[in-house]
């Protein structure tokens, strides 16, 4: 798949507003007291990593190396 260089950089902006989301879920899950805020969170933050890999693998398919997450 071809990807333009408008493209690529939207993908990549996308890409790194998905890792600070991430890193916020994952945080706001370790710090939640209530159970179902917690498996909330949880959830919300498995997507986001499921979208996140999906991001990631269409800038491989495009031949471009993705950003890496933030920690």
């Amino acid at each position: 798949m071809e990807l333009s260089d408008r493209e690529k950089k939207i993908l990549e902006d996308q890409l790194k507003a998905e890792y600070i989301c991430i890193n916020k879920y994952k945080l706001y899950a370790e710090q939640a007291v209530d159970p179902q805020l917690k498996k909330i969170f949880n959830l919300v933050y498995e997507q986001e990593v499921n979208h996140a890999n999906t991001l990631k693998s269409l800038l491989e398919q495009g031949g471009f190396n993705p950003p890496t997450p933030m920690s």
